[in-house]
């Protein structure tokens, strides 16, 4: 494991700890039977799930159990079993951060696949704006990533055909299922250089998309 990614988080455990000794301390203080330290620790390990990877949360599950039982030890009834509780919920934890790595490979495979495809592509919304595109689109754009993401797809783009009834054909496609349709293109930066595009709405969970393939036929 990378050093400093190792010193983050041991730096972040003693931190987390600190501040649940310390809220618990406070809570005790004031409100003298009244315990937070198990909640506490669930909310620090549910932390840990989102930064960390499921073997660092594994050895930091003990650390929050051993803590609250002493910090719950003759204030609050069945200490054994609160602490416990936050031993299983460590492990749940340690499950729930595999398999946010586990997604996160995943993307990012498919993410690779998509850029080293031969095929130039760009993904746009209803409204026309870019949100991905692949590398060897932008390099037919002759822009940056940049200079295209949130950028209206109608303004990188020149149709043949006429501003108005690419960005009807445009509309229609993403308002129906209609079959994808195959437009003859140039580009804003380039315009000697012609293409065919073709848009096919797709369905993500965050809403229709319009996939723009560019070929030369």
């Amino acid at each position: 494991m990378n050093p400093s990614k190792t010193s983050h988080f041991l730096a972040f455990l003693f931190l987390a700890l600190a501040a649940v000794w310390g809220i618990e301390a406070g809570v005790t203080l004031l409100f003298q039977n009244l315990t937070l330290s198990p909640l506490l620790s669930f909310v620090c390990l549910g932390l840990f799930a989102a930064l960390f990877t499921s073997r660092q949360i594994l050895f930091a599950a003990p650390f929050f159990a051993l803590l609250t039982y002493w910090l719950i030890l003759g204030t609050a009834v069945f200490p054994g079993i609160r602490a416990m509780s936050v031993l299983m919920a460590g492990l749940l934890a340690s499950w729930a951060s595999s398999q946010r790595v586990r997604i996160l490979h995943h993307s990012q495979e498919i993410e690779t696949i998509l850029q080293t495809l031969s095929v130039p592509w760009i993904l746009s919304d209803g409204s026309g704006n870019i949100t991905r595109t692949s590398a060897k689109a932008l390099s037919l754009l002759c822009l940056p990533l940049k200079d295209v993401i949130h950028v209206s797809f109608f303004s990188l783009l020149s149709p043949a055909e006429g501003k108005g009834a690419f960005i009807r054909n445009y509309l229609n496609v993403f308002d129906s299922v209609a079959e994808p349709v195959k437009i003859k293109v140039s580009f804003a930066k380039s315009p000697e250089i012609q293409m065919f595009a073709t848009i096919s709405p797709i369905e993500f969970r965050e809403g229709r998309r319009l996939l723009t393939v560019l070929n030369h036929s």
